[in-house]
C-alpha cells in the first residue's frame, strides 16, 4: 500500500517517486468526500471576479452614457461582452457549473443595475426607482444579458480549445490520479458519506474519465465494515484477473 505523505522519503522528488511507485501498483483507491472538488482559495477570488465584473460594467455604464452620451444599444452590447471573460474565470477557479455561472451573472447584473440606476439618477436629477413598467422591463434586459454573458463564457470554458490557455494549479492528487489513467491501472472511486460522483465537466479533461468508473459508496455508520468488505471483494477480484494463469497449458510451457 502507498500512501503518498508517509512514503515519500525525506528529499525524495515526489514527480519521480511517483512513477516509481505506479509502475508497481496493482490498484488506486480514489477517496472522493463532499468537499472533493472544492478548493481552499476559490471562496476570494470568486467574490473578487463578481465584485470586478460589476465595477467593470459601471465604467462602461459611465462612458457610454454619461461620457460618450452613446446609444444605450452599445450598452446592451457592453453588459453581454464584459462578463463573457468573468464568467470563464469563475469556471476556472470554482469549477461552478452553468446553473451557478447563470445565477452568479445575475446577481452581478443585479448590482450592476443598481449602479447604474443610482449613477443615471443622479446624474439627471430624475427619480432613482423606474417610474414605469418599460423601465423595469429595461433594467431586467441588462440583468438578463448579464448572467448570459457570465453563462456563456462558462460553457465556452469548457472547450478544450479554450481551457487549454489556462494552466491548472498544481494538484497533486489530480498528478496521481492522470498518471493511474496514463498506466491503465484500475481505479475504484470511493464515495464517502453520500457523496455524488463528479461529472465529466466539472473535472480537469484529463481526469474527466474517471467519471464512468464504477464507484462504491462508503458511509461512516453501522454498515461500514459491510461496505469495506465489499470494497476488498472487489479489490480481490480485481487482482485475481490480473494474476497469471495457473492453467496445465502454462505448466507445460514453464516445464
Amino acid at each position: 500500500m502507498f500512501i503518498d505523505i508517509h512514503d515519500i522519503p525525506l528529499g525524495g522528488e515526489f514527480p519521480e517517486h511517483l512513477q516509481e511507485t505506479w509502475a508497481t501498483i496493482d490498484v488506486l483507491l480514489v477517496l472522493i468526500g463532499p468537499n472533493w472538488l472544492k478548493r481552499g482559495d476559490t471562496v476570494r477570488p470568486a467574490v473578487a471576479l463578481l465584485l470586478l465584473t460589476a465595477f467593470l460594467l459601471l465604467v462602461a455604464h459611465y462612458i457610454i452614457v454619461n461620457a460618450l452620451d452613446l446609444n444605450t444599444t452599445y450598452l446592451r452590447i457592453a453588459a453581454f461582452l464584459v462578463p463573457l471573460p468573468f464568467g470563464a474565470g469563475l469556471y476556472w477557479k470554482t469549477r461552478a457549473g452553468p446553473i451557478a455561472g447563470f445565477a452568479a451573472g445575475a446577481l452581478v447584473g443585479l448590482i450592476a443595475v443598481t449602479g447604474m440606476t443610482v449613477s443615471a439618477g443622479v446624474r439627471y436629477q430624475q427619480p432613482i426607482m423606474p417610474s414605469g413598467t418599460l423601465d423595469w422591463l429595461e433594467d431586467l434586459e441588462y440583468v438578463v444579458l448579464i448572467a448570459l454573458g457570465f453563462w456563456l463564457g462558462n460553457i465556452a470554458m469548457r472547450l478544450p480549445t479554450i481551457s487549454s490557455l489556462f494552466e491548472e494549479r498544481e494538484d497533486w492528487v489530480r498528478v496521481e490520479i492522470e498518471t493511474a489513467l496514463e498506466k491503465s491501472i484500475p481505479i475504484i472511486p470511493v464515495l464517502l458519506d453520500g457523496t455524488t460522483m463528479p461529472s465529466p465537466e466539472n473535472l480537469p479533461r484529463k481526469m474527466s474519465e474517471i467519471a464512468y468508473r464504477a464507484a462504491i459508496n462508503v458511509y461512516s455508520g453501522i454498515d461500514f465494515e459491510h461496505q469495506m468488505d465489499r470494497l476488498i471483494a472487489g479489490i480481490d477480484r480485481i487482482l485475481a484477473e490480473k494474476a497469471p494463469s495457473c492453467d496445465g497449458s502454462d505448466a507445460v510451457r514453464k516445464a
